[in-house]
């Protein structure tokens, strides 16, 4: 079948992005006993053998909860020598993935009565029953378990409410792999990313495949369209995958699916992109009742899916010096001027310096900045120039999104509320228009505000109030009605809970956002890496640190540090930062 392109859509700006096809995968077993998928030799397997004991005879309570505790790192094993640990009845209710916590530091065990122990352990994340990742702040947990003997031995017949797994992360890395759903942007005909952290072995495909089929998480509830749903599931317990072919069947069961071809075409793009991420699968097929959905045969390297990854390049960036704007190759480690040849068809203006927080669009045809008081906006585009003056108060910088659209937060003239409004691109004139975000609470404060590359999702730094020093790192789907203007934010998701104190905040890629942040064992702002679902990555320690952006390359992207002197830096190797030069702003366009 050949796919339908979605209705006309306005073009992604292509001075600063290009678009192209990728993939990964991902997901959970959701069943009580593990079921893997047929054996073949698509898999990842562990390079090292583990040896997990069985209980032993005679084995106390506390050496029983111990050995259950290290034997839960094979959970996903064809010998699950955890269940031996425990009685029948809870080994067969026993559901490993539905919460993973993941361990710091070293576990105390203590019997507290007969046939009742408790754990104490720090806990450093969290994997949700959806494979989602959360860092957390190390803190202590205690847990009590329960137990009783079977023919003679102790056996634990109880766990803590919500018990998963308790892992390591050595553990983690073993048994679970990072790997990427994919949603669809129906305005742009892009795919939405969402990681997340699977179980690795035999049922990979299986477990990718059922999470790829499963609901919209509620933080994308209405930003992003799916072809799954819970009207859809898979018609076997497994997707196989032919060792000679590198077939994978998806064999699916849901009402009317035969007669509805756009949502099959939208399962051809989400599965094919995400099962021809994985390693030896190179063909998809999508089944029901063993007749092909596919019209045009199975999904391969080579099929035009009708949707495409963001890959961002950025080849001219602005260093604001005063009022002037310099055009500069953004991805040189001196942050060189741009050659006038180069750019010789840019006709800039000044900037007054009254204005901050300078954004460009992707084509760099339009500008907006905010005043230095935070009251009022400017837009330019084509020499033409307009201050917005009532709009709110204490406004964020703006931010561009992949429409062309500006998007600045801040508070209402009259209650002093938090808001969001959205300025849609053309005349300069356009008026803000306010975007309905309900969960924002009376006195809590939006300091940043950036919309995702691919233009389905906010990134918000929020505050609880005025004065506070605790920041959160949000991000919320972008809800648009049918001609794709936006009109509110989902429930957001807490990105980054470690994160306490935020001065700048930015997408690096559609996975990945770069922060100036202080955690609470820091003593000042340091430079990290946050990916979606992810552990936190730091950056080079740099003293003075106020901000930190992405430069996208293409097949990734470049941190630029800047200081409290004004001074801006580059990575020079992987430890150093590199003083390049002096400015107030480093302007990268559609960010």
């Amino acid at each position: 079948m050949s796919i339908r392109r979605r209705a006309p859509r306005r073009a992604v700006p292509a001075l600063v992005a290009a678009l192209a096809l990728g993939g990964c995968a991902s997901a959970l077993p959701t069943d009580p006993v593990p079921q893997p998928g047929l054996s073949v030799e698509v898999q990842p397997r562990q390079d090292v053998q583990r040896f997990l004991p069985s209980p032993q005879p005679g084995a106390s309570p506390e050496e029983i909860v111990q050995g259950f505790l290290r034997a839960n790192v094979g959970f996903a094993d064809d010998e699950d020598v955890a269940r031996e640990y425990l009685t029948s009845t809870l080994a067969s209710e026993w559901v490993p993935t539905r919460d993973v916590l993941v361990l710091e530091g070293n576990q105390t065990v203590e019997e507290q009565a007969p046939g009742e122990v408790t754990v104490t352990t720090p806990v450093q994340g969290r994997i949700d029953e959806q494979g989602r990742l959360t860092e957390q702040p190390v803190a202590p947990i205690s847990r009590s378990f329960e137990l009783q003997r079977v023919d003679g031995e102790w056996r634990i017949s109880a766990f803590p409410e919500g018990f998963g797994l308790w892992l390591s992360a050595a553990d983690l890395d073993r048994a679970f792999r990072p790997s990427t759903v994919y949603y669809l942007n129906p305005h742009l005909d892009l795919f939405v990313p969402d990681v997340r952290w699977l179980a690795l072995g035999d049922g990979l495909t299986t477990s990718l495949a059922r999470t790829q089929l499963a609901e919209v998480p509620s933080h994308l509830e209405g930003a992003v369209r799916t072809g799954g749903g819970p009207d859809l599931r898979l018609a076997v317990g497994a997707v196989p995958v032919d060792p000679t072919t590198q077939m994978a069947v998806v064999n699916l069961q849901g009402s009317g699916l035969s007669d509805d071809p756009d949502r099959v075409a939208d399962l051809r793009a989400q599965l094919g992109h995400s099962l021809l991420g994985l390693r030896g699968v190179s063909a998809v097929d999508l089944r029901v009742a063993g007749r092909s959905l596919l019209e045009d045969g199975a999904v391969n390297l080579g099929s035009e899916l009708g949707y495409e990854e963001v890959v961002r390049e950025t080849e001219v960036g602005l260093l604001r010096i005063g009022e002037e704007l310099i055009p500069v190759d953004p991805t040189r480690y001196d942050l060189r001027n741009l050659p006038a040849a180069e750019v010789r068809d840019l006709d800039l203006p000044r900037v007054g310096m009254s204005w901050t927080g300078v954004a460009a669009s992707a084509d760099l045809s339009e500008l907006a900045a905010v005043s230095a008081d935070r009251s009022e906006l400017w837009r330019w585009r084509d020499g033409e120039s307009e201050v917005h003056a009532g709009i709110g108060d204490e406004l964020t910088d703006p931010s561009f999104d992949p429409h062309g659209d500006v998007w600045v937060a801040g508070t209402s003239r009259s209650a002093q509320d938090p808001r969001v409004w959205v300025l849609e691109t053309g005349d300069v004139s356009t008026l803000a228009r306010p975007v309905e975000v309900p969960w924002l609470a009376d006195g809590e404060r939006v300091e940043t505000l950036r919309v995702s590359p691919d233009g389905t999702r906010a990134l918000l730094v929020v505050r609880a109030e005025r004065g506070s020093a605790r920041d959160r790192v949000l991000v919320a789907g972008i809800v648009r009605d049918s001609q794709g203007r936006a009109t509110a934010l989902a429930e957001p998701w807490h990105a980054a809970p470690t994160l306490v104190e935020v001065a700048s905040a930015r997408w690096a890629s559609t996975t990945d956002l770069v922060v100036a942040a202080r955690r609470t064992q820091d003593q000042r702002l340091a430079a990290f890496t946050v990916p979606l679902g992810g552990w936190l990555d730091s950056l080079p320690d740099q003293a003075g640190l106020v901000d930190v952006q992405a430069v996208p390359t293409g097949q990734g992207f470049v941190p630029v540090a800047r200081t409290e002197d004004g001074r801006l830096h580059t990575r020079d190797g992987p430890s150093v930062w590199f003083g390049a030069r002096n400015g107030d702003e480093l302007i990268v366009p559609g960010t």
